[in-house]
């Protein structure tokens, strides 16, 4: 009877240790994605700067064509 109760712990430790495992892969996978889209993130804000610093360039050009052509008071 011993033996048997021994034998059940183990095949029970052996199923969490493969559980264990099988869900420390999962948050590997889970910390690649995560740092992919961080990543693209990232991309994404510099392209919005970048976006941004264009437009600010265009509306000093324009404004300067405005005063220029007299178009509206210097």
């Amino acid at each position: 009877m011993t033996g048997d109760t021994e034998n059940l712990i183990l095949e029970h430790l052996r199923a969490l240790r493969a559980g264990d495992t099988e869900i420390k892969g999962e948050l590997r996978d889970i910390k690649a994605r995560l740092a992919s889209i961080e990543s693209y993130i990232a991309t994404l804000h510099g392209d919005q700067a970048r976006t941004a610093v264009s437009l600010d360039e265009l509306e000093e050009r324009v404004q300067r064509l405005e005063q220029r052509t007299g178009l509206v008071e210097a």
